[in-house]
Order: C-alpha cells, then sequence, then structure tokens
C-alpha cells in the first residue's frame, strides 16, 4: 500500500478527523468488511492515537484497581502490581515486575468498557466510529474499547472468536495474528466456553491448525480488522511487550436489550409510581385491533416514558458515534473565546430537542445539556454546522455556556 491519505487535525484540539477515503480503502481491501485486513501506517498520515494517549490510559486502569489480570493463562483474584512509572520508559520494566511479584513468566491486564478510563482515547475513537457507522449503521448496543497491556508469548483467553467487527490498534508492540474463517471449526471435538463477546476454545495446542491458518503480522502503528466469528489467536515466539486498544462494533443488539435502561429509568420516576386507580369497565363486543383498546391514563404515561427513554438513548448513542463511556469528556486547552471561531465537527452530530416553546434538550457526543433559551441555541447549531468557522456573537450567558459546553464534549473545534 502506497497511497498516503492524510488526516487533518483541528489547530486547537488535535482531534484527528478519518477522511472518508480511509473508509473507501477499507471496504475494498477487506470486500466490504467481510474478510481481515491490516491497514498500514502510511494510511493515515497523522496517527488516531499515539503512544502517550494509551500509556496515560494504562497508568489510570492500573491506578483505580479497574482491571483483569491473567499470570501464565491463569486468572488471579488478588495480584500483586507494583507502583506504575511516571514515564513510558519504565514500561518494560514494570511489566517484568508485574509478572514477578505474581510467580509469573507472562502477565497481561486488561479492562473492557476502558474509555471511562480517557476521555481522549474515547475522543480519538469516536471520531474513528463515525466512517463505520456512516456505512453500515450504528452497532447495538455500542462500540466498545478492551485495553490491553503486558508482556506474554500468546493471546490470554485462549484461540476465541467475538461477535462483533473488531479493530486492533497496538501502540506499542506486535501481533502475530493466526487467523481461521467462521466455519472452520465447526465439525471438530473441541469443547467451546461462553466468553465476554464471543465462544473460546482456552489455551489448547494449535499446531494442528496452524497450517489451515492466515497469519497477520501486525506492527505497531497499524489497523487490524478482524470480522465477527473470524477464529483468532496472538501467538509470538519470544515473550513481549504490548499497549493495545481493540475496538469492536457490535450488532447483534436484541430490542430487550435496547429497552432494558430506558425500562428501568421509567420504573423509577414518577411514572413508574403513580398511582393506577381503578379499571374502568369496558363493555363486551368485538375489537378490531388493540388499538381500539384504550390503557388507563397513568398506565399510557408509563409507556410513553418508556418510548421517551428510548428514544432519548438512541440520540445519545447516536451523537457519539456508539461509543460507550462513562466520563465527561472534559478537555483542558485554553481558549480565547472572545477570539476564537467555533465549527461543528462533522463526525459529531448535534441533536436538540425541543421539550416546549422555552427550553429543550442538547445532545452531543454522548452527554445532554438542558437548554432553557430554545430559540438562542436552535440558530447557534444551525451557525455551527454552516460550512465554515464562525465567531459566535452572544448577549447572553446561555449560549456562552452552550459552545463551552460543547467545546468540553469535543463535538466543535476551535481555529484561530
Amino acid at each position: 500500500m502506497t497511497a498516503t491519505i492524510r488526516a487533518r487535525v483541528c489547530n486547537a484540539n488535535n482531534t484527528p478527523t478519518v477522511p472518508a477515503v480511509f473508509w473507501e480503502r477499507f471496504v475494498s481491501l477487506s470486500q466490504d468488511k467481510s474478510l481481515p485486513v491490516v491497514m498500514g501506517q502510511d494510511v493515515l498520515s497523522e496517527p488516531l492515537m499515539n503512544l502517550e494517549d494509551v500509556f496515560e490510559l494504562a497508568r489510570n486502569v492500573v491506578e483505580s484497581g479497574d482491571m483483569t489480570v491473567n499470570a501464565d493463562g491463569q486468572m488471579l483474584k488478588q495480584p500483586a502490581v507494583p507502583g506504575f512509572p511516571q514515564a513510558f520508559d519504565g514500561f518494560e520494566q514494570f511489566v517484568r515486575d508485574f509478572a514477578a511479584l505474581n510467580n509469573a513468566e507472562g502477565i497481561t491486564f486488561t479492562r473492557d468498557y476502558c474509555l471511562k478510563h480517557s476521555s481522549t482515547v474515547a475522543t480519538r475513537l469516536r471520531a474513528f466510529t463515525h466512517g463505520y457507522i456512516e456505512r453500515y449503521g450504528m452497532p447495538y448496543p455500542g462500540a466498545n474499547a478492551v485495553f490491553i497491556g503486558g508482556r506474554y508469548r500468546s493471546t490470554w483467553i485462549g484461540l476465541h472468536n467475538d461477535s462483533c467487527d473488531t479493530f486492533l490498534f497496538p501502540l506499542y508492540g506486535r501481533k502475530r495474528m493466526m487467523i481461521w474463517p467462521p466455519a472452520y471449526f465447526d465439525e471438530m471435538a473441541l469443547e467451546k466456553k461462553s466468553a465476554l463477546n464471543g465462544v473460546c476454545f482456552g489455551h489448547i495446542d494449535v499446531s494442528p491448525y496452524v497450517g489451515d491458518a492466515t497469519i497477520y503480522e501486525v506492527e505497531a502503528g497499524e489497523i487490524f480488522f478482524i470480522p465477527a466469528g473470524w477464529w483468532h489467536y496472538n501467538k509470538l515466539e519470544a515473550l513481549e511487550t504490548t499497549l493495545t486498544v481493540s475496538v469492536g462494533m457490535f450488532s447483534h443488539g436484541t430490542a430487550q436489550g435496547f429497552c432494558e435502561n430506558p425500562i428501568k429509568a421509567a420504573i423509577a420516576s414518577s411514572a413508574g409510581s403513580a398511582q393506577t386507580g381503578a379499571i374502568t369497565p369496558v363493555p363486551g363486543g368485538v375489537f378490531d385491533s388493540l388499538a381500539d383498546v384504550e390503557l388507563p391514563v397513568q398506565v399510557a404515561r408509563f409507556v410513553d416514558t418508556i418510548r421517551d427513554n428510548s428514544k432519548i438513548q438512541m440520540l445519545l448513542k447516536l451523537s457519539a458515534n456508539g461509543i460507550i463511556r462513562d466520563r465527561a469528556v472534559g478537555r483542558s486547552a485554553v481558549v480565547d473565546w472572545s477570539q476564537a471561531r467555533f465549527q461543528a465537527r462533522a463526525d459529531s452530530p448535534l441533536y436538540l430537542l425541543a421539550l416546549n416553546e422555552q427550553a429543550g434538550l442538547l445532545f452531543a457526543a454522548g452527554a445532554m445539556l438542558r437548554v432553557q433559551e430554545l430559540s438562542a441555541v436552535r440558530d447557534l447549531i444551525g451557525v455551527l454546522q454552516g460550512a465554515g468557522p464562525v465567531r459566535v456573537q452572544a448577549d447572553g450567558d446561555e449560549v456562552q455556556n452552550v459552545v463551552r459546553w460543547l467545546y468540553e464534549q469535543a463535538a466543535i473545534d476551535t481555529f484561530a
């Protein structure tokens, strides 16, 4: 692959934009996401993530204790953890000490839903998933990012597949991934175990199957795509240190899963605890459809609350390109608000929902803000989504606060 595809980086924000031509190349090479593919380092001249981003993610995961630790293929309930290094040049010694403290040769520490530990990585991955969603729709329940760090020879859970399309981003260390198509092991007498995102065979001897595997060498900085259902196993000849982020695009959600949280929220609301009172008798007769049957008023309001909560949840996910995160983004850059020009990011849709003539709900980057000056905010959204960067002239605090909030969510960019 020789073509260089330029990714624009906004001056004040350092949030990359993945150009459409990247996804056009991906669709072609993967035959519309049906085959594994390695996207070379020359595909993006500006990396989506850098080593410092993922090193900081690793720090937050380790220091929070919110991780799963595996030593030589065995899960540890109470691992001994050394102090995390202040700089990356101490990381190699850290993983060696980590293994030694637990009487192991190799060590792996991982965290599903890791984006709650890094607003920077969450923002960058949101920019990446936008192109996938434009072509294939928003996956539900969403896009889950997994952090993987350590020093090991092989995949810590063994030979497995995933029910999601997976993009693997090794930022330090390499992968030597053996890949088999989905149906390869169907007729083989291997014990299948349920894994978090698919099916796992565990640490079996893969040597009988190596001849049929396709081996992909993935270097740090490259992007490796594995379609849903394909079996894979990372097997290195010696222990190697890694810092990796894996992004799974889930499209196998159910209606029950979609509504589970909205139903819980409705139950906890005033609509859920409202007394129905006596139900008015209905004369016997013939109904042409259930539309002719009226629910008690309070029950109908409760059902409407579930429907409304479901729509709000969908807007939150759409505004974040499916990315799952639990922490506010919180950009820290200093902005000269009086001189800066602003523009909405193409990969961060903004949604404004009118509640009445004065108030509304604004959705951006997976977060929601109640606004009181609906008309002014409506005009602001139109200006921000215009053809070019603009200075925002605001007479009141409401619009200024909305602009600051949108910037903090990384939903708009600034230009000098």
